[in-house]
């Protein structure tokens, strides 16, 4: 049995089709299972990562496991997973998080582990800029020219799929980034040619940007952005062969999400 946590998120709605399509026995985790509205076929139970005492039914006969959102999964978690008879987890945190963070409860319980480390996913156009988008065919963004190498959600889960179904080495890390560097203007162009409409990039000054983000995200996250963005304006983003190195495919270029999603960046 696999278990899915995250798994009404885009990574793990579609890597718990990948699994299902593969023959797999999937149960999915989520705190408000009766809003999940997931793939018939699927095993569906509640329960919060935070809260070990209250996986326990998740946990039954599980061997592998997806943690997403691996931060909020402690030494209490690790045990428990390692207690129910886990013994492979593919966890999931970002470029900018320390990795012994995550890694250590897991190593420390004796489990194997994959650890994916994504970049920024290009999903995250569609929610930091979509209203300003629809409503006024503008991006609103710091740093122009900054260049990142946003990934396709599905190739993470491409990646996942292939780390729980396959047999590969322990204690791997595996960067991973889009098949192309692309600046916030060019990813601003490539929503254009998708909705058929020209959009307008406006370069904001660090500090508007941080006064208009702080009220939804934290701070220090919002700072750690900003500066990561501010170290990429005088060269490309880092590209990793690491989606086709594992999946056998080149990871899925920001055009074909862009096109993906066109519809949700049109209208009010």
């Amino acid at each position: 049995m696999i278990l899915v946590t995250g798994a009404t998120g885009l990574v793990g709605r579609a890597l718990i089709t990948r699994l299902q399509d593969a023959g797999a026995r999937v149960r999915a985790l989520s705190r408000h299972p009766d809003r999940a509205d997931l793939p018939d076929g699927v095993e569906l139970t509640g329960g919060d990562l935070g809260d070990p005492e209250s996986l326990t039914t998740a946990l039954t006969d599980v061997d592998r496991l997806y943690l997403f959102s691996a931060g909020r999964a402690g030494p209490e978690f690790a045990a428990a997973a390692q207690q129910a008879g886990v013994r492979r987890v593919v966890l999931v945190s970002g470029l900018d998080q320390e990795p012994a963070t995550v890694e250590q409860p897991l190593t420390r319980a004796g489990l194997g582990w994959s650890h994916l480390r994504p970049t920024a996913f290009a999903a995250n156009a569609l929610r930091h800029w979509g209203h300003t988008i629809r409503s006024e065919g503008v991006v609103r963004a710091p740093y122009g020219d900054a260049a990142i190498a946003p990934i396709h959600e599905a190739d993470v889960a491409d990646v996942a799929a292939e780390l729980l179904l396959e047999v590969h080495p322990s204690a791997q890390r595996y960067d991973l980034t889009g098949p192309q560097s692309l600046t916030f203007r060019e990813q601003a162009a490539t929503i254009g040619r998708a909705i058929g409409r020209p959009i307008s990039f406006v370069e904001e000054s660090p500090e508007q940007y941080r006064q208009r983000m702080v009220r939804f995200v934290p701070a220090p996250i919002v700072d750690g952005m900003l500066a990561a963005w501010s170290r990429t304006l005088d060269k490309p983003a880092a590209v990793t062969p690491t989606v086709q190195r594992l999946t056998g495919s080149p990871g899925r270029s920001y055009e074909q999400w862009a096109n993906e999603h066109a519809a949700d960046f049109v209208g009010g």
